[in-house]
């Protein structure tokens, strides 16, 4: 299901207003409302409790009211951001999205530890590449350090995701420029132009 260009998303807009301090439900619940996100006291309840339980969230009784936080975690690298993003943007082709964005990121094949890695596996298109390609390909993720078995496959995208790519790098860097605030959201975004 293509969600066209990413907006925030319920779960990012939770974390940034909670930060390490946190809020009771009923202050969350308005801090959302507050930017015009509408949902349910009962489901942001449950979406409070599902996020705790995997980990994002932690939870205080401070009476009268329950606190939720967010858990300290280990920062996410590019290939964890950019697989979760080409998931957002569409979960049935995400394997394909992340193959065509790591290639025109690091302009290189790009290995199945890659992809797995980035939590999307296999591309369901996309051309193995083999020989002098393969051999390059390699020598360039060993001297960066990253660690590939000898016989993991590599593979080029043999599709173009230029709009996928430009969202991806909208969300980048509206994400690690904290820049979301001075976003207009009343209006669809207009696609980046990166082939230049």
């Amino acid at each position: 299901m293509n969600k066209g260009i990413v907006e925030v998303s319920l779960k990012d807009a939770i974390i940034e207003l909670l930060g390490k301090s946190g809020m009771s439900i009923n202050g969350l619940y308005k801090a959302l409302a507050e930017r015009n996100i509408k949902i349910h006291r009962l489901t942001l309840t449950g979406y409070l409790i599902a996020m705790r339980d995997m980990g994002i969230l932690k939870e205080r009784n401070i009476k009268p009211a329950k606190v939720f936080s967010v858990v300290a975690t280990k920062k996410r690298d590019i290939y964890q951001i950019i697989g979760e993003i080409s998931k957002m943007i569409n979960e049935e082709n995400a394997s394909d999205i992340c193959l065509y964005s790591l290639n025109r990121l690091f302009n290189r094949p790009i290995f199945l530890r890659e992809l797995n890695h980035a939590g999307v596996g296999t591309p369901r298109s996309g051309r193995k590449v083999a020989g002098d390609e393969r051999k390059n390909a390699l020598k360039m993720v060993s001297d960066a350090g990253i660690t590939v078995p000898r016989n993991n496959s590599a593979f080029i995208p043999d599709k173009e995701y230029v709009d996928e790519f430009n969202q991806i790098l909208f969300k980048l860097i509206l994400d690690e420029y904290k820049i979301k605030g001075t976003v207009n959201r009343d209006v669809k975004q207009k696609k980046l132009d990166c082939e230049s």
